[in-house]
């Protein structure tokens, strides 16, 4: 797997995890939750790929987070973003 590049593999195992822990979650997530879960699965994950990630889903107003002090090493990890809110077209089933 190529690091920095991130894959579409990667990117839609993420969209699954989300709209998958999405669905109990009671309106917020934390994307920390996601990448243990992503671990859990045995999805290995490199520095920043979640952040770009989420990001990339924020910015396609797929994911609402609204902006929060975040932690260096947990952006690092996982993105550090507190999910409020998912759009049905990024678990839609198109």
């Amino acid at each position: 797997m190529s690091h920095g590049g991130i894959t579409q593999e990667l990117a839609d195992k993420v969209r699954e995890v989300i709209c998958g822990e999405w669905q109990g979650a009671g309106g917020s997530l934390h994307s920390a939750a996601v990448y243990q879960r992503l671990l859990e699965e045995g999805v290995e994950v490199a520095d920043y790929q979640m952040s770009a990630i989420l990001n990339a889903f924020k910015v396609g107003g797929l994911i609402t987070a609204p902006p929060r002090p975040q932690c260096e090493e947990d952006v690092r990890k996982h993105g550090d973003l507190l999910i409020r809110g998912v759009s049905a077209s990024l678990c839609g089933s198109s």
